[in-house]
């Protein structure tokens, strides 16, 4: 391997080595943003200031480092703060939707601008404040308790009315709008002092491969035509997979969280009831039912058991039962508020109510005394959470139960609460999943993908002449993804190469046969010509001005559908054939002197379908597409005329092949500026006259037109035969 060569492969290993994101010098960048967001964060805690400012380090590293060292920054700031608040995780989402914001900004160069610095302090505000406004009232149910949120709370709700709700998510997007200016200055100033090479060091590129140019990714993109591109299917998997993955798991959690939360209430409402049951003296049951407040120790009884009901929130109802066949006696029933406020007064001892919905299928167990289950009930005050714990005497027989009801919106409220924390601690790796995912597809992927398609269609399409140039652009590519898909680039590659060489020996094989076919052309052209004494160079000449005609059309734009480039060639290569059925024609009438007699020139006229006959024979024994169909064409009936009265059919017009029409002109001015054995060169101006006066009778006026036009190149070839 040459000296050159090992210099490029190790200039090509650093390259590849400064895309990784694992460098140590990255690393170290995204621990000295966590670094200043935890920093400044604790900084401003500490001075009691309004603000948190702990989105600096996210906003620097992204800016400089790009979208993933930035996420990743956010996602670790908020878990460190996590383990000092308990809270932060559940903020992640939006640090990192900070990042994603910041990236956009930056790449896209709108930062530079005064009103692209507003629009970024506004859209990072909509996010820290507004969205974490509504995030931070659903964990605690209230409105933050910073001072200037809170007065400006207090002048929205007294100036606008507004709830306390609104008022919160606006006061909390004011404020945070402040911080988010303040944070994204100081980030400015951050960017502006460092060098501009260490920043080129720090930025993490994804690309597996030389960098695609805007044009080309576009035109890769643009050659669709309306069909999903793989990138949006690889986008699409990673975010529905991911979406479906966080759905299922939230669910399942979902269902076992509420079954765990209904089972703790159920043995919190059995404790409750077993306490109270503690409380009453089995002896004297009887006793409180007959006289109530007045049985010795009722009251007693009373107090301990209302402490207990205000022992917690959860608990709604507390009673004590003694069971009957039309009812319940009351024992004890304490006095409640509702959630609303309602209060609720408890039944005096010794009446009778009616057994909870509910627990009427278990009056025969309750009336002997047994345990029932702890159900879930709906009466006229809400749904609760039910146990009836049995007050049993010395002997152990039931003689009452104590009866606690849990609010079953506790259940709920747990339940609301834990699944708004699943999805906002998996809105956060959603995100970075999405955000990863989405990244490694495009670099890893649909860019080397992009990059391949762009320079095949170019090595597809190419011209003969950039078979090298456009090899050495593909091989020029380097995707260096470690994978399949560096293992299918480097096989386009081979294959391409091999697929150049196998051209260029096409080119150069299809090149010979060429000049085999025009060689073999002429030398049939000149057998005949050979024979008839006094053609002189007709073939010759009458191709060349074939080729003057035909370029002039094109130019003039006639019969633009018909000029193709491959038809003017065929056409040209053909033209010395037109003539090919005089060998037909015996020599006496092929080289009469004299004026042909009819029945000569009838003789004569059948080198036309003669010389058509011959060619059909030829194109019978060659496959595809041939050029000789023209040589037909031509040789057939370049003696038609466009008024109809030609020979061998009598075509008109348009009927005519266009190469016949082009042919007929030719020939006939070759004719008459060239000597024959019958008659002498008629002068330039003479044939041309001739010429014109055929046009709309015997020639097609546009080819007349155009031969006009081009008559100074029609006469540098007529004069170049006559010196040769």
């Amino acid at each position: 391997m040459s000296e050159h060569s090992e210099q490029n492969k190790v200039n090509t290993e650093k390259v590849r080595a400064n895309k990784k994101l694992l460098r140590p010098r990255v690393l170290a960048f995204i621990i000295c943003g966590i670094a200043l967001n935890f920093l400044l964060s604790t900084l401003v805690r500490q001075t009691d200031l309004p603000f948190y400012i702990d989105t600096v380090g996210t906003i620097v590293v992204t800016a400089i480092g790009g979208i993933i060292p930035g996420i990743i920054t956010a996602l670790c700031t908020n878990i460190i703060n996590f383990t000092m608040d308990g809270e932060s995780i559940f903020y992640a989402s939006l640090n990192m939707m900070i990042a994603i914001a910041t990236g956009y900004y930056f790449e896209s160069g709108k930062i530079k601008t005064k009103s692209g610095k507003f629009f970024f302090i506004l859209v990072t505000a909509l996010i820290g404040g507004g969205i974490g406004s509504v995030i931070t009232w659903f964990l605690y149910r209230s409105p933050s308790d910073s001072p200037m949120i809170v007065s400006i709370m207090e002048f929205l709700q007294g100036t606008f009315k507004m709830s306390v709700f609104w008022a919160h998510v606006i006061a909390t997007f004011v404020t945070d709008f402040m911080d988010k200016a303040i944070s994204v200055m100081i980030a400015l100033i951050t960017i502006s002092t460092l060098p501009e090479d260490l920043k080129a060091s720090l930025k993490f590129s994804g690309w597996k491969h030389k960098k695609l140019t805007s044009y080309e990714q576009g035109s890769v993109i643009s050659n669709i035509s309306g069909r999903m591109s793989i990138g949006m299917r690889t986008i699409l998997t990673i975010v529905l997979s991911t979406f479906i993955m966080t759905i299922i798991v939230t669910w399942f959690s979902l269902i076992n969280y509420h079954s765990i939360t209904t089972e703790q209430t159920e043995e919190t409402a059995e404790q409750i009831a077993y306490i109270a049951s503690t409380y009453v003296d089995p002896e004297k049951v009887n006793e409180y039912i007959r006289y109530g407040h007045k049985a010795e120790g009722y009251d007693e009884t009373c107090d301990k058991m209302m402490d207990l009901l205000n022992s917690s929130d959860d608990i709604q109802f507390l009673y004590v039962y003694k069971p009957e066949n039309n009812g319940c006696r009351v024992v004890f029933d304490m006095d409640a508020y509702l959630p609303d406020g309602t209060f609720v007064p408890g039944v005096g001892a010794g009446s009778l109510v009616d057994y909870e919905e509910g627990f009427v299928d278990y009056r025969e167990n309750l009336l002997l005394g047994d345990e029932v289950p702890t159900l879930s009930v709906t009466d006229n005050y809400g749904e609760y959470i039910m146990c009836y714990y049995p007050v049993r005497d010395v002997n152990g027989h039931t003689v009452c139960y104590a009866v606690s009801n849990i609010k079953l919106e506790v259940v709920d409220s747990f339940t609301t609460d834990f699944i708004g924390r699943v999805v906002l601690l998996f809105a956060g790796f959603f995100i970075l999943i999405v955000v990863v995912g989405v990244w490694t597809a495009r670099y890893r992927i649909v860019m080397p993908i992009a990059g391949m398609t762009s320079y095949a269609d170019e090595v597809a399409f190419m011209d003969d002449e950039h078979y090298a140039e456009k090899l050495k652009k593909m091989e020029s590519l380097d995707i260096h993804t470690g994978d399949e898909m560096e293992l299918l680039y480097k096989a386009l590659c081979k294959m391409t190469s091999d697929t150049v060489v196998q051209m260029s020996d096409i080119k150069q094989k299809s090149e010979e046969i060429s000049k085999m076919q025009t060689g073999l052309i002429i030398t049939m052209a000149d057998m005949v010509e050979s024979r008839d004494s006094d053609i002189g160079a007709h073939v010759q000449k009458t191709a060349a001005y074939v080729r003057i005609i035909l370029e002039g059309l094109k130019r003039n734009g006639y019969y633009i559908e018909k000029l193709t480039d491959k038809y003017i060639r065929d056409v040209e290569m053909s033209a010395p054939l037109h003539d090919i059925g005089k060998i037909a024609v015996s020599d006496t009438v092929l080289n009469k002197p004299g004026k042909l007699t009819d029945e000569e020139f009838a003789i004569m006229k059948t080198h036309t379908t003669e010389g058509r006959k011959i060619i059909e024979s030829a194109i019978s024994k060659v496959e595809g597409d041939s050029y000789l169909k023209e040589a037909r064409n031509m040789a057939g009936y370049h003696h038609e005329r466009w008024d109809g009265k030609g020979y061998p059919e009598g075509l008109h017009g348009e009927v005519i092949p266009l190469s016949a029409r082009v042919m007929a002109v030719a020939d006939v001015f070759d004719a008459l500026v060239s000597p024959r054995i019958y008659k002498p060169a008629f002068p330039l101006d003479k044939a041309l006259s001739i010429i014109k006066e055929g046009a709309g009778t015997q020639f097609d006026p546009k080819v007349v037109e155009v031969f006009m036009e081009s008559i100074d190149e029609a006469v540098k070839i007529m004069n170049k035969f006559k010196e040769d």
